[in-house]
């Protein structure tokens, strides 16, 4: 058995952009429909769409600009759809998660570590590199799955050898453009980030000031400065971590209704999305 662990704000978007010109009425569902009849067509697959909270607690409100640079296509809401697509959706092997208070990647990640046998999730999501390991890997929707193995030959120089779950600690340094969060320090040196990341014995906390101390303690003069710099800099560093780094929620993710407004769908969107529940 697998679990695909699918971001549905991810594939949402990626449809409007592909089927806008194919389908006038709500591509993005169209796609959505086409994505979940091509994975369910293997029958040892488990499929879980893990749906953006409206009142995302934490990420979102910790810094006005993280990911302010995502946007609607205009006036064009991709999520309009998304309500009446799951109150006709009756699937055994379909599971929704949603949390009015966190992000799909965070849903994604928990699920990642509470799920027995192979993940596969399916997002572009950067922050979910993180969740990598032996049993989990990504398709990031470029005909390329990373896998554990793919990730240490394939990403090695991008991220110079840095284990996927302390890439939170590296990005919370040198900030993300992706999500809009600025370096800690400007220009700090990317290498010099992720000797620093390497050195750390990471238990899955930020090291403190006194870690970041010891660990450039025989650093050259000149790495030095940049780490002070850092040092200074420190609560912004903190920010940063928070925001990058995912974490196991305990709160119900099962039993929270997707419950918004129901548009009314054409005949024929309604015929391909009730065809899901008999695959």
């Amino acid at each position: 058995m697998i679990h695909y662990l699918m971001d549905v704000s991810w594939i949402l978007y990626r449809g409007y952009f592909t089927a806008k010109a194919v389908w006038d009425e709500y591509p993005e569902i169209h796609f959505l429909c086409k994505k979940i009849t091509s994975l369910l067509e293997r029958k040892d697959v488990i499929l879980h769409l893990c749906i953006d909270g409206c009142n995302v607690k934490g990420k979102n409100l910790l810094t006005e600009q993280y990911k302010s640079g995502r946007h609607q296509e205009g006036s064009y809401n991709v999520y309009l759809g998304l309500s009446a697509f799951i109150h006709l959706l009756n699937n055994k092997r379909i599971k929704i998660y949603f949390n009015n208070n966190y992000e799909a990647d965070e849903l994604i990640f928990t699920l990642s570590r509470i799920l027995d046998g192979r993940k596969k999730i399916l997002s572009g999501d950067k922050d979910l590199f993180q969740a990598i390991t032996d049993e989990v890997f990504i398709d990031n929707g470029n005909n390329e799955v990373i896998t554990l193995e793919s990730y240490k030959h394939d990403y090695k120089d991008k991220f110079f050898e840095i284990a996927p779950d302390k890439l939170p600690l590296y990005r919370a340094i040198i900030g993300d453009p992706s999500d809009c969060l600025k370096p800690v320090v400007a220009r700090f040196p990317h290498k010099l980030a992720a000797k620093l990341v390497n050195d750390f014995n990471y238990n899955g906390n930020l090291f403190s000031i006194e870690d970041i101390r010891s660990l450039s303690s025989d650093y050259t003069s000149s790495d030095k400065k940049w780490i002070d710099k850092l040092i200074c800099s420190y609560e912004l560093l903190k920010l940063n971590f928070d925001i990058m780094k995912l974490n196991v929620i305990t709160d119900n993710i099962t039993d929270n209704e997707y419950d918004f407004p129901i548009v009314e769908f054409s005949d024929f969107l309604k015929s391909k999305i009730l065809k899901l529940n008999t695959l």
